[in-house]
């Protein structure tokens, strides 16, 4: 059933566009009119565009130390300590502005050691309520850990849902790469079912390449033969690691994305290794999708991720999964990390999806 799928389909503006249409004919696809005043929108969308140029600078000058040293294993394991500790600690406040930390987001991440405790083996409490859980995966690009605002949002957005948040834990790339990451947060999924948590009751949801992971851990589960989820929620998802769309080129060359192929293809590198980036464990736009719960995807028409969108989307309507995928017209990547009535927007279209599942499941 995982088979690597025989080719992609060439992605021009065109073709995507075509595609596009025909997704929201099917009613599949939306475009979500922003909730912003027009010259406010305006003014907020050129500020994107000066912030994302900013982060790409910062990025590939963050990168270019462990490019210099990259003879020197002993220098490359400093550096990512000392990026995985900023980040852990929120010093990297450019990435994930705007929202503030809950009380005890210090105890989800111990910024010293994020790469080394096993979650393999974490307990989960007994005697859970009822109540539906929101399992998140933030992103970091396999390699970083969630900043103490990537966490926040997790928190608010399950609060807004009316859910309890748990944050999905795994071990970081390249020390643990491909498949560990996502056997691990399988592995704290299996111990939530073990413990008397109905699989009903959790929907998983993941930004970025922590989308990518929740992709996986389908996977897996179908693999294993446990039970799935009520639903799965992707935010910007990193569906093609050997980045074959034409949103990687075109958005990486514009200021309408924060990244660019060379940083996303390090990230990728780092979490591969030598498996090929089509393995459709990794590449989920390579899956077969058939018997996954319903999919809500949430992305950018400018995020240099919206081809795989489109095609994830695609995918699982083919293999008969009720999927519905909402975009919007920013330059934002993952627009919900900002506190903006458009991340409101999409916050309500993700409750709506939750309540319209568990209903049905009731």
């Amino acid at each position: 059933m995982d088979a690597v799928a025989t080719r992609y389909p060439t992605i021009a503006g065109s073709d995507i566009d075509l595609r596009l249409l025909q997704l929201e004919a099917q009613e599949i696809a939306k475009s979500i009119g922003s909730q912003i005043a027009p010259l406010a929108k305006s003014i907020s969308d050129f500020q994107a565009r000066i912030e994302n140029r900013f982060i790409k600078v910062a990025l590939l000058r963050a990168l270019k130390p462990a490019f210099d040293s990259a003879s020197d294993p002993s220098e490359i394991a400093r550096l990512l300590s000392d990026y995985r500790t900023a980040t852990a600690r929120g010093r990297y406040g450019i990435f994930t502005p705007v929202m503030q930390s809950p009380p005890d987001t210090q105890l989800l991440f111990d910024p010293a050691s994020p790469v080394t405790e096993d979650y393999a083996d974490a307990n989960w409490p007994e005697g859970r309520s009822d109540e539906p859980i929101l399992f998140y995966v933030p992103g970091g690009g396999f390699i970083l850990p969630p900043s103490p605002k990537q966490v926040t949002l997790a928190f608010r957005l399950a609060e807004h849902c009316g859910c309890e948040a748990v944050i999905g834990k795994h071990r970081l790339a390249p020390e643990y790469p491909f498949p560990i990451p996502a056997n691990d947060l399988v592995d704290q999924y299996a111990t939530m079912l073990k413990s008397g948590t109905s699989a009903n009751q959790i929907i998983l949801a993941g930004d970025s390449a922590g989308a990518t992971l929740i992709m996986a851990m389908l996977l897996e589960l179908r693999k294993r033969g446990l039970p799935m989820p009520s639903s799965a929620i992707l935010f910007s998802p990193w569906g093609d690691l050997a980045m074959r769309g034409w949103s990687y080129i075109s958005k990486s060359m514009s200021g309408s994305s924060p990244f660019r192929m060379e940083t996303a293809a390090f990230s990728a590198k780092l979490y591969l290794g030598d498996v090929l980036p089509t393995d459709p464990r990794a590449s989920p736009v390579y899956a077969d999708l058939r018997g996954f719960p319903p999919l809500a995807i949430h992305c950018s028409r400018h995020d240099m991720h919206f081809d795989d969108a489109v095609m994830l989307a695609e995918k699982a309507h083919d293999a008969g999964v009720s999927v519905r995928m909402n975009y919007w017209d920013s330059p934002r990547h993952h627009l919900e990390r900002f506190g903006s009535k458009d991340a409101e927007k999409s916050f309500k279209l993700v409750a709506e999806f939750i309540n319209a599942r568990l209903k049905h499941i009731d």
